[in-house]
């Protein structure tokens, strides 16, 4: 029984969760296709930037994107990532590198030690606009998801510790002065650009 109302909604987040994973498994075994290739058929002809060295520094965790690159560096130092930060790598690799959605499903079943091939398809399908979801296009502010949910910069500091010494503020933000990166990369891509472009090659997409 649940003492509270903390629990009560972890105890809601778990039952929404286990939906969401029983949903993925239907969908798979319906529609055994989804393995291959999206739901929506208009994004097989999306033309991909496929950049390896932005692929490579998403996997690394050298993006120059603190909450991108804490998230990617628990996920190869421990084998597991929170499913918050799940979704904002995924729609950083997808909107903002332009990277194929399958590129980031295939390092994440090769990394994540709770990796299941139907939720982990169903998962990158929705952070790409691929999949059955009504919602035809999202993006991720990955500093808006950071100043929500990492407000302190408590988890980017305990997963890129040689940021530190720099402002919560910045962190949070990802312009962070020259002097104060030590070493660290400047961010490859631009957020605001990006996504601009995204939604550009978007609308160019076919219908039907």
């Amino acid at each position: 029984m649940a003492r509270g109302d903390e629990q009560r909604h972890s105890i809601q987040v778990w039952e929404q969760e286990l939906a969401w994973r029983e949903f993925y498994q239907q969908a798979l075994f319906h529609f055994p296709e989804l393995a291959e290739g999206p739901y929506r058929p208009q994004w097989r002809h999306f033309p991909w930037d496929n950049h390896q060295g932005h692929y490579e520094a998403w996997c690394e965790g050298l993006t120059g994107m603190p909450i991108i690159d804490a998230a990617m560096r628990q996920l190869n130092q421990s084998g597991w990532m929170h499913n918050r930060c799940r979704m904002i790598v995924a729609s950083y690799l997808v909107k903002d590198l332009i990277c194929d959605w399958r590129w980031g499903e295939s390092a994440f079943m090769q990394r994540l030690v709770d990796g299941d091939l139907a939720a982990n398809n169903g998962g990158w399908q929705w952070s790409a606009s691929s999949g059955m979801d009504p919602k035809p296009l999202r993006i991720f502010n990955p500093a808006t998801q950071a100043s929500k949910f990492d407000p302190e910069a408590d988890y980017i500091r305990h997963w890129l510790p040689e940021l530190r010494h720099v402002s919560s503020r910045d962190l949070i933000s990802g312009e962070i002065a020259p002097l104060e990166r030590r070493g660290y990369p400047a961010p490859i891509v631009s957020h605001k650009q990006q996504q601009a472009r995204f939604k550009a090659l978007y609308a160019a997409l076919p219908r039907g």
